[in-house]
């Protein structure tokens, strides 16, 4: 029987982060006679009578110590059976579970993409068989283990067949956590700017802060729309589950990103498969955009620009909005495809 064993943080299909996991789970139900989970935490989920999820229990209240004893409890249990390790997101768990993998000659495939490149990414690197990422350009690092698969966007979730005739008022949506980097008073810039200039425009922002700077941010964020006069145009809609995140990229007719060039968001590509317009700084996406990238990238932090980006897509005819999101999501479809993804995961594990 082929098992894979799965380690990551969380599966809920409404975590806002991770709850696209599920999907992938799913896939690898497909891939695999069995599928087991290891999780730090475990909420809502629904997935094929093959795939197990353990808990560690930190939902419930498990010490690190407790977590820790019943993380190696299952490793001593599943690593012999499985064909090798699948370590989502976080290099401590292809850290951790490298010993029994060791022990007992499985591979360890870490999916990475953060921007950052700690001393544990470094150390997991020596570790694992393969370094699966979305893109080589989401890494700082060099390495020859680094495969770039795609992002692994859900095409039969995230799809739309809305023709996108730009409604009054225009609907612009940002998803993502409310933090510094996102870049968000750049977007209240240019709504400022709209405004001023009496474009007729509703702008949400879906997201939350986290960690304790996040939230003194999210504080100078709500002054700025105060004292940009923008409390009508403005929405911050907070927390959204992934599960019913659809609704607002339905409505969206342009997306936007403003963060610096770095790693792939995945939620441009969602937006490119729901046939949203996306506008983003972050260059890395020009790639990705063909012949519409100097149309769809803005310069960061230059809110100016942004806001003239939007009126020009908004003036765009119809035929050429309609054009676009076509070819967008084809990109998506071609490059970083879900489906796909999980079966080039799948076949390394028999490479």
């Amino acid at each position: 029987m082929k098992t894979l064993l799965v380690i990551t943080q969380k599966v809920d299909i409404n975590d806002d982060l991770l709850g696209s996991f599920v999907g992938w789970l799913k896939e690898f139900s497909q891939r695999f006679d069995r599928v087991e989970v290891i999780a730090l935490s475990k909420g809502e989920y629904d997935l094929p009578s093959n795939v197990t999820v353990h808990s560690l229990g930190k939902d419930t209240g498990n010490s690190r110590f407790v977590r820790l004893l019943k993380f190696y409890k299952l490793l001593f249990r599943l690593v012999p059976r499985s064909v090798g390790i699948f370590a989502h997101m976080s290099p401590i768990f292809a850290v951790t579970s490298w010993p029994l993998a060791f022990l007992f000659r499985k591979k360890i495939i870490l999916w990475y993409l953060h921007r950052s490149v700690t001393g544990r990414l470094k150390l997991a690197e020596k570790m694992v068989t393969k370094i699966v990422t979305s893109s080589r350009d989401s890494l700082k690092f060099k390495s020859e283990k680094i495969l770039e698969l795609g992002h692994g966007i859900d095409l039969d979730y995230f799809n739309s067949s809305t023709l996108r005739e730009f409604s009054n008022p225009l609907h612009i949506l940002s998803v993502g956590r409310i933090s510094k980097i996102k870049g968000y008073e750049t977007l209240l810039g240019a709504a400022k700017i709209l405004k001023e200039r009496g474009v007729n425009f509703v702008l949400k922002i879906v997201g939350q802060p986290i960690m304790p700077s996040d939230f003194s941010y999210f504080e100078e964020l709500k002054a700025l729309r105060i004292k940009w006069d923008l409390e009508r145009e403005v929405e911050f809609v907070g927390f959204v589950p992934y599960s019913k995140i659809l609704p607002y990229y339905h409505e969206a007719q342009i997306l936007i990103n403003p963060l610096p060039s770095g790693g792939l968001d995945r939620t441009v590509l969602e937006g490119m498969a729901m046939k949203v317009i996306p506008l983003t700084s972050n260059d890395i996406f020009a790639r990705y955009f063909g012949d519409y990238a100097k149309e769809l990238v803005f310069e960061y932090q230059k809110a100016e620009n942004l806001a003239n980006k939007i009126v020009a897509i908004q003036n765009w005819p119809i035929e050429k909005k309609n054009e676009a999101v076509a070819f967008l999501r084809g990109a998506v479809a071609q490059f970083h495809d879900k489906k796909e993804l999980i079966k080039n995961i799948a076949q390394l594990y028999s490479d």
